[in-house]
């Protein structure tokens, strides 16, 4: 991908910038709390995650595993980032699993681990391009299929959202479901939880397996 070094130093300053102006671990990640735990909750979504093995990518300072928590849903968590600032604040804010946060790239390398579930709460919305953010956007979707045992979910911010800014890409539901329709036709796409948001669900068995 022509552009994913220049997009990768860019997320991270971006991101270097924002944690470094707040600790709080929903801003950190240029969400609110509102709309961060909506998506948290949609997450929730992709089935039992109850003992389970679960990959979260882009998981900037671990604020899924407090939900978790919070939740008394019990995983086996494992978070990837790209950015090594987000990674360390997530091993101080949990020690118990501080080796659980790990700087790894599954857009460049798939995960050679399989997990239970992958889930994935706006890993790409800033905005480059729209040739570069739908590239990187499909092979993040390969990837988490690839390393998924059942299913993965996916959240980004949608193009039918009516308030936009510049800083933000905005994806077409219809192209998602063209990409994931190649290898998956157990999937879903909800559009309902947050106005400018949606969230895709893939899962490995296929529908014809119960019949």
């Amino acid at each position: 991908m022509r552009n994913y070094d220049k997009y990768k130093e860019k997320n991270n300053s971006f991101f270097d910038k924002l944690i470094n102006e707040s600790s709080d671990e929903h801003l950190a990640v240029g969400q609110s709390k509102i709309s961060h735990e909506k998506r948290f909750l949609k997450m929730l979504d992709i089935g039992d995650l109850r003992n389970k093995s679960l990959l979260d990518i882009g998981c900037g300072l671990g604020a899924f595993y407090t939900f978790l928590k919070l939740k008394n849903i019990p995983v086996n968590y494992t978070g990837y980032d790209i950015n090594e600032k987000m990674l360390q604040g997530a091993r101080n804010s949990h020690p118990e699993i501080a080796e659980k946060f790990k700087n790894v790239d599954i857009i460049e390398n798939v995960s050679e681990n399989e997990f239970d579930y992958s889930i994935s709460v706006g890993p790409l919305n800033l905005n480059m391009d729209e040739k570069t953010n739908y590239e990187m956007t499909f092979k993040l979707l390969d990837s988490l299929f690839k390393c998924s045992k059942i299913g993965f979910a996916l959240s980004m911010t949608s193009i039918m959202s009516r308030k936009k800014n510049d800083d933000t890409f905005y994806y077409d539901p219809t192209l998602i479901v063209k990409h994931v329709s190649k290898y998956c036709n157990n999937y879903k796409i909800d559009h309902l939880y947050l106005p400018h948001d949606f969230t895709v669900f893939c899962y490995k068995d296929d529908f014809y397996s119960s019949f």
